[in-house]
């Protein structure tokens, strides 16, 4: 009818409804009785769309004619009938027609060009595709609510090569037609299809697109600039004039900004402009690998980097089955990126999770619901599904969802003012652009659907053996939804229970938790029971042995399960903390309905019922079946407390051993190395087996070989055995070995698919290229995507020189690698390492082999680049050896690999294995043949580069490499004299300048030296020790290597300015006569000071030098010795405080400000001298303007200072818990905003350049450009319930967030300040070591900004808790009392007249279980989230344990032990009881560390063992290593005038030292392993091993005071 209607429309030219109707009453006399207008409205979408297909054909004579078709059919529409004005012009009345049917439109002709309902011709899709044209030329503004649509439809077009002209021309209509607003949207799709369907248009079109280019790049020239996004048009000749604008646009923004763009455009929607951007992304990536590793390795990684890893990642997994291009794009990208390491990086994937904590009783709640369901389920169903039927059904539950929640047509298209304050607008728009594409025809849609037949309740338990997992899970669901109850579920879940049969099982997946709940907490009694007796029948049904669809099928359901279990879990976590802030609002006063917390009290029991009918050894053994290890490890343990509980009264120990077997094979599927080594020890006899496997899992590959060569001679056919071995061998490098083993394989090693991969790899290993060759041709099919294999294929290709089949090997393996990118393993970097590893490495190969166009041309480029690229790989040793076995590969096929590596790794090789001798010899055989003549000018203006003659001298880094390692071997060696080492580090020096590696050995030999000649008796000290010569010299060394990275600033900077500050303390004492004659005293002192002025002098040429930023390591040390006595070093201290300050105001002011504001009137006149200095500097080096604003910026932050200094000091009456920032503390809010930094770690820890390659320091940006500085203060201020009433402020930043600072007063933070400097120290030592990295150990930090001696802001982290209140809440709730009087009594029984531990451990112990693991349960209830959080729990506390006896930390109560809420992490504060302080206490304190029952048991079944003895032998290992460094930076902590960090101490407190000498010996003692009155060290496992003995010892617990709560 609607073609009919349409022919008389377009050929009457007046009368055309009474020939309408003549012409329908001739047909049927029934049509009298209708008018035009009713006819019209049955099929007003066809009608228009076959008038717009007319004027899409007609000329422009006749398209007026259609035109005035249009405004008939829109005229009866609404001009006769209904409509307020009829006298509206014609444009008017269209333009409403188009406004409230272009989405109908859009649809009908979107399924003809997409032959959505069958099959069309060309010439039908041409014609649709010009009646889009006509329509938005007619309409123009009215069309844009379905812009969407038809960006999307034209989208579809151009792929179609039948299509692709026509349908550009329409995209070009539709650009020259819409809004501004709306181009800026389409610039970068158009001119992405532009590039990529270039070669697909016709002559016309491509010059319509070079006119629309043209147009854009003038008219849009503002926006584009702004974007900064928009694709090269460097593959289209023609376009070269625009390239040029482009690209003079994209050269106005850094490297980062470029990287952001590129990453932004990664993200987009739409494909063509996603792959136009990985091919840009590409040639970046490859032209900026020195810029990436920079940022990368940042010791503050750039957040880019992450964000890359992610957009890449999600890419890959998007497109996987559907775009070819796309997938290998993104894996060169992401081989370019490197193997990121993931210790260092994180680049979750955000989950996407709902929790309805009111259960659909709240409005506002349930609408967010829905919308989170039609976004992540229905939308993507109803794309998906291929079922008419089953389409209906979603398209008619999507319509009903959108109108429960109050979307719908008019309220989203129609403009009006007020619709950005609509808070269902506000939902609607914060949907992701393409599902509201897809929703929106839902919003007027009018599907109904008939009543459904009755059905009788189902029979519980619903599953049945040998049930398929959708028939179950359908049921199941459909059968919770029609039990219901409550308003909004009523509505909802009759809405989900008619989709729920028709579809796939997502939709019943999303909603059986939600279902299940409802149930649960509002079903009665039967119904809880029926669903708990279903949930436990389908986890304690066993899994059918021969039938595997059946067992797949339980298996589904089981999973099902789990995550109805993990819903529950959550719900119960969150509804606990809304009662508890229920709780606490009714006691501050705050209105809380009795009724309400009874109602959720009663919901958590009925849900912890249904938990508790389902056992946890039941879940556990279901979990292992499932694979779900870290889930039957959570209920696992949970068992095996339970049988301890019960067996209580009895030895055990045989019964539980099993349940310890079964927890060590759940350890040996978990990434976690030291597990197993802890449950072993809970065992009596480890069998053959579990030997192997603790050796396996702790790297220990030779003892496992052993055992399997062993196995092999009884079962020398047996392919596991051999599989085994061979992976024992390539894990530990026996690569020649491991062929031996292959070649005596040979009778099964044709039809093996496990021996082959081995054997590849081995062979190009070691360069077989011969046994490569053959071995690959043995290859079956099943093993072609074989990895190793496939690189195997490659590197014979390159062997061959043939570069096709090389390219076409590579391009294979890496298709297939991308390949086994899914959701699941891209969840995490850590989670698909060994894929990004895959691709990192066939990135080098390719570039090792040429192909890639800048890598062959430059031989040095490379080799650095690849260098950077290892340092990527973090602590994976492993991963680095695999690396750089290929990369040998692949340097000897290609010929660039040189002799003088190969001479250098010999050696090397030789020193590793203990041959000494060979290796020092072998390495000076080749410095004497001079096989490294490799050489490069050098660039440096450095007087070390520079020859006497004033010729450059020539630079050759490898021959500079051999040098220093020779140096560093004869040094460790002993047997060569100081004069000789220190030339063999000269040559090092000469031949490689600019290397700080070179330089800080230097000055480390000779601080070695100066360390002996200080242990030595004045009189038999050397005269170069006395004359202040070493110190020079050391001071000289560090300082210059300072100039070429930062990789040992922590070891040079402080030692080097703590000698260069003693040398002028010490150059005018008054010398002992010890020193001998009053003669040699006197030329003692005159060599002093011509040291000391040559100290300065070197000082003085490196500040100018150095960038302020290396300095600003040190500026808390510097600032400590500002009042130095001497006035020839005074000025540099100023000068250098000055310099950093001038460059970096915003963070370094902030310790400035304290000097300046000091109570010490020296130290304060010494800051105002700065103050001074400064602004004479900048005078000097900066513009009138911007000294100004420095000045500005100076007086402000003083104010600021001021005030900050009141809110501290200021008094506070009474014991109130909040007062007022303004009225209570008299702040001054317009000292904000200020451009100082908010003071967080964040903002104030400088980025130093990571890495052991030379850098150029002057260039690197220590601090991010957009810094977060202070916005504004928030009146609002917590008062904390202590004596000095601390007071918590809330400053807004720049960036909008908030920040919350303590202000502490009558407390000098200084020493907490330098103590996080020295935890910092250590973390970075942490991260350095390969074992602790790998482990993720850490010490948490925080910043501490003293104002002055007295005050000062400490950075506040959230969600915290003490281990107090985590237990005495805990105790509370299980009703146990903690009656300290009593506890006091019997403590005191104990304890007099000799220590009885038994009163501790039987009659104390018992009154309080363990219950500090329950926490955790409770925190963390999802079981992967929870093992996390536990490991870090356990390690981080062992960090603390370790550096805190080290330090001798103290008063580790249950206060100052607190644990982070989100993470686990163990956060310890008040550091006021150092240097064993804790020993001088009325009750002395005996033990090392915090290590009571309740903290052992939280580690987990196996208690200290396993990750708690390890984390604490690695940070004692690593402690160790770095003594000197560490004595270091403790030595200018105990000597800096400012800072008492000793404090009084009692008389009587016999060796606890009280010097700083005493002190350093002590922590050197406990570095080394000695044990108080020991001589003798003990080794780190035995010292580790003492220290737990005596923190758990009964003895040292009970003769504690009572307020450290040992019995906690």
């Amino acid at each position: 009818m609607s073609t009919i209607l349409a022919y008389i429309m377009l050929r009457t030219t007046s009368e055309a409804e009474v020939t309408i109707m003549t012409a329908f009453e001739i047909i049927s006399a029934e049509f009298a009785n209708v008018n035009c207008s009713e006819l019209v409205k049955t099929e007003p979408v066809l009608i228009a769309s076959e008038l717009l297909k007319a004027a899409g054909d007609a000329d422009d004579a006749t398209k007026l004619r259609t035109y005035e078709a249009l405004y008939f059919l829109t005229s009866l529409m609404y001009g006769r009938h209904g409509t307020p004005r009829a006298t509206t012009r014609k444009s008017n009345v269209t333009g409403s027609f188009f406004e409230n049917h272009v989405l109908g439109i859009m649809a009908h002709l979107s399924d003809i060009i997409n032959e959505s309902k069958g099959l069309q011709v060309a010439m039908d899709k041409i014609r649709c595709l010009r009646a889009i044209q006509e329509m938005m030329r007619h309409t123009k503004g009215n069309v844009t609510s379905a812009l969407p649509q038809i960006s999307a439809c034209l989208r579809s077009a151009i792929e179609n090569p039948e299509l692709c002209n026509e349908a550009f021309l329409s995209w070009m209509v539709m650009i020259e037609t819409v809004g501004v607003d709306e181009v800026v949207g389409l610039i970068d799709p158009t001119f992405a299809i532009i590039v990529q369907y270039w070669s697909s248009f016709t002559p016309h079109s491509q010059a319509r697109a070079y006119d629309m280019i043209s147009q854009l790049l003038s008219t849009q020239a503002a926006s584009i600039r702004e974007m900064r996004t928009i694709p090269s048009l460097a593959s289209i000749p023609l376009m070269s004039k625009f390239e040029a604008e482009i690209q003079k646009i994209k050269l106005q923004m850094v490297a980062g900004r470029q990287l952001q763009a590129l990453i932004d455009r990664c993200r987009h929607e739409n494909l063509t402009v996603v792959l136009r951007a990985l091919v840009e992304l590409e040639t970046f990536l490859e032209d900026h690998q020195s810029f990436l590793h920079e940022i990368t390795m940042f010791e503050q990684q750039d957040p880019m980097i992450p964000k890359l890893a992610r957009v890449l990642l999600d890419i890959s997994v998007h497109f996987n089955d559907s775009n070819d291009a796309i997938v290998i794009l993104s894996a060169r990208c992401l081989g370019l990126l490197g193997c990121l390491d993931p210790t260092r990086t994180e680049a979750p994937r955000k989950k996407k999770e709902m929790l309805v904590l009111s259960n659909f009783q709240e409005a506002e709640q349930t609408i967010d619901f829905v919308l989170f369901f039609l976004e992540e389920v229905l939308v993507k169903a109803f794309l998906s599904a291929t079922n008419p039927r089953a389409q209906g059904f979603l398209a008619y539950a999507m319509q009903e969802l959108l109108k429960f929640c109050g979307l719908n047509g008019p309220m989203i298209t129609h403009r009006n003012q007020e619709k950005h304050a609509n808070s269902k607008y506000l939902r609607w728009v914060n949907l992701p652009e393409s599902v509201r594409n897809n929703l929106t025809p839902f919003l007027n849609s009018k599907y109904v659907i008939t009543a459904a037949a009755g059905q009788s309740e189902a029979e519980y338990p619903i599953y049945r053996p040998g049930m398929a997992h959708g028939q179950w899970l359908r049921g199941f669901v459909y059968d919770l939804l029609r039990k219901g109850h409550g308003e909004n579920i009523t509505e909802l879940f009759q809405v989900f229970s008619r989709i729920i049969r028709t579809q796939d099982t997502p939709i019943s997946t999303f909603l059986l938790p939600f279902a299940v709940l409802n149930i649960v907490i509002s079903g009665s009694e039967s119904q809880q029971m029926s669903v708990g007796n279903e949930l436990l029948t389908i986890l304690g049904h066993d899994l059918p042995e021969g039938d595997i669809a059946s067992r797949n099928s339980l298996i589904q359901c089981s999973q099902n399960v789990f995550q109805v279990l993990d819903y529950l879990s959550r719900w119960l976590q969150e509804k606990r903390k809304e009662i508890s802030t229920r709780v606490s609002s009714s006691r501050h006063g705050r209105a809380s309905s009795s009724r309400e917390i009874q109602i959720a009290d009663g919901q958590i029991h009925d849900i912890e019922s249904v938990i508790k009918r389902v056992p946890a050894e039941v879940i556990s053994r279901r979990a292992v079946e499932c694979r779900s290890y870290a889930r039957a490890l959570f209920y696992w343990e949970q068992y095996i407390r339970q049988q301890r509980v019960k067996d209580l009264d009895r030895d055990n120990t045989e019964e539980m051993e099993p349940l310890y077997e079964r927890l060590q094979q759940i350890y040996t599927q978990i990434d976690e190395p030291d597990g197993i080594e802890g449950i072993s020890s809970h065992l009596q006899v480890l069998n053959i087996d579990q030997q192997v496997l603790e050796h396996r899992k702790a790297g220990r590959w030779t003892a496992a070989q052993s055992w399997y060569e062993l196995m092999l001679d009884d079962r020398p056919r047996d392919t596991e055995v051999q599989y085994n071995l061979l992976t024992c061998l390539r894990e530990s490098g026996q690569h020649d070995l491991l062929l031996n083993h292959i070649d005596g394989f040979k009778a099964c090693l044709s039809s093996s698919t496990v021996l082959l991969p081995f054997a590849c790899e081995a062979s190009w290993v070691t360069g077989r290229w011969a046994k490569l060759e053959s071995y690959l041709a043995h290859v079956p099919q099943s093993l072609n995507g074989n990895f190793n294999i496939g690189v195997g294929r490659t590197l014979l290709a390159l062997a061959k020189d043939s570069k096709e089949a090389f390219a076409h090997a590579l391009d294979d393996i890496r298709r297939r690698t991308a390949r086994s990118l899914s959701a699941t393993n891209t969840a995490s970097l850590q989670a698909c390492h060994d894929v990004l590893l895959k691709l990192h490495a066939l990135t080098e190969v390719e570039a090792i082999g040429g192909i890639r166009k800048h890598n062959a041309s430059d031989s040095s480029t490379l080799v650095t680049s690849l260098d950077h690229r290892l340092e990527l790989l973090g602590p994976f040793l492993s991963d680095k050896q695999y690396v750089l076995g290929l990369r040998r590969a692949a340097m000897q096929l290609s010929r660039q690999l040189g002799d003088n590596s190969a001479t250098i790794e010999h050696s090397r090789l030789l020193w590793k294995e203990g041959h000494h001798r060979k290796a020092i010899q072998s390495l000076r055989g080749a410095i004497a043949a001079n096989a490294f003549r490799t050489h490069e000018y050098s660039q440096t203006e450095d007087s070390l580069a520079v020859t006497n003659n004033g010729k450059q001298q020539e630079q050759n880094a490898p021959k500079s490499r051999a040098h220093l390692l020779l140096a560093k071997w004869v040094d460790r060696a002993g047997q060569t004299q100081s004069e000789s080492i220190i030339q063999e580090y000269k040559q090092a020096i000469k031949w490689h300048a600019r290397w700080e590696k070179v330089h800080y050995y230097l000055g480390k030999h000779y601080n070695k030296l100066f360390e002996h000649e200080k242990a030595k008796t004045i009189e038999k000290r050397a005269q170069t020790f006395l004359y202040g010569e070493m110190a020079r010299l050391i001071v000289e060394n560090y300082i210059r290597s300072l100039a070429f990275g930062a990789k040992y600033i922590y070891q040079t900077l402080p030692r080097a300015l703590t000698l260069w500050l003693e040398l002028g303390v010490e150059v005018d004492d008054i010398l002992d006569s010890k020193y001998g004659t009053d003669e040699f005293r006197t030329h003692v002192t005159q060599q002093r000071r011509k040291m000391l002025t040559a100290a300065n002098a070197q000082v003085q040429k490196y500040c100018d030098r150095l960038p302020p930023l290396v300095f600003y390591t040190a500026l808390s040390q510097i600032v400590a010795r500002i009042v130095h006595p001497n006035p020839r070093v005074t000025p540099l201290l100023v000068g250098i405080v000055a310099k950093v300050v001038g460059y970096h105001p915003q963070q370094a002011l902030w310790t400035l400000l304290a000097v300046v504001k000091s109570s010490s009137r020296e130290r304060a006149l010494r800051g105002r001298q700065c103050l001074d200095r400064i602004y004479e500097n900048a005078r000097r080096t900066k513009s009138d303007a911007d000294a100004k604003e420095l000045r500005t910026m100076i007086t402000h932050a003083q104010k600021l200072s001021d005030q900050l200094l009141h809110v501290c000091e200021g008094s506070v009456e009474g014991k109130p818990s909040a007062i007022s920032l303004t009225k209570d503390l008299g702040f001054v809010h317009k000292t904000a905003p200020c451009k100082l930094v908010v003071p967080l770690e964040s903002t104030l820890t400088a980025a130093l350049p990571q890495g052991s390659h030379t850098v150029d320091m002057k260039k690197h940006k220590a601090f991010a450009k957009e810094t977060v500085t202070i916005s504004a203060f928030l009146d609002h201020v917590l008062v904390l319930n202590s004596l000095q009433k601390p007071r918590k402020i809330t400053i807004r930043g720049s960036d909008g967030h908030m920040y919350a600072l303590l202000c502490k007063p009558k407390d000098d933070l200084r020493k907490d300040q330098r103590l996080m400097e020295f935890n910092a120290m250590i973390n970075r030592f942490l991260k350095k070591d390969a074992e602790s990295s790998r482990r993720r150990l850490y010490i948490k930090t925080y910043a501490v900004t003293p104002l002055n001696e007295e005050c000062g802001l400490i950075e506040w982290v959230d969600k915290l808790k003490t281990l107090r209140e985590i237990l005495v809440n805990t105790y509370k709730q299980k009703n146990v009392p903690v009656v300290y009087s009593e506890l006091k009594a019997l403590l005191n029984e104990a304890c007099s007249p000799h220590v009885k531990p038994d009163i501790f451990t039987n009659q104390i112990l018992t009154k309080f279980p363990p219950v500090f693991h329950e926490w955790f349960v409770d925190m963390f209830p999802e079981p992967g989230a929870w093992f996390t959080a536990r490991l870090r729990y356990t390690r981080s506390c062992a960090v603390m344990s370790i550096v805190g006896h080290v330090l001798g930390l103290g008063d580790r109560h249950g206060e100052n032990i607190l644990f982070e809420e989100g993470n686990g992490g163990t956060f310890h504060v008040d550091f006021n009881c150092l240097f064993d302080k804790g020993l001088t206490f009325e009750k002395p304190e005996l033990v090392p560390f915090r290590l009571t029952h309740n903290m052992v048991d939280a580690f987990g079944a196996y208690g200290y063992e396993g990750p708690f003895r390890k984390s604490c032998e690695l940070t004692a290992r690593i402690l160790r290593q770095h003594e000197d460094t560490l004595m270091t930076i403790l030595e200018t902590f105990l000597y800096d005038p400012t800072t008492d960090f000793i404090g009084k101490k009692k008389k009587n407190a016999g060796v606890i030292p009280d010097t700083p000498e005493g002190v350093l010996d002590s922590v050197r003692s406990k570095v080394r392993g000695l044990l108080p009155s020991e001589s003798v060290p003990l080794s780190i496992e035995g010292y580790v091993d003492e220290l737990i003995k005596q923190a758990t010892d009964p003895e040292k617990l009970v003769a504690m005071y009572i307020g450290w709560s040992a019995f906690f």
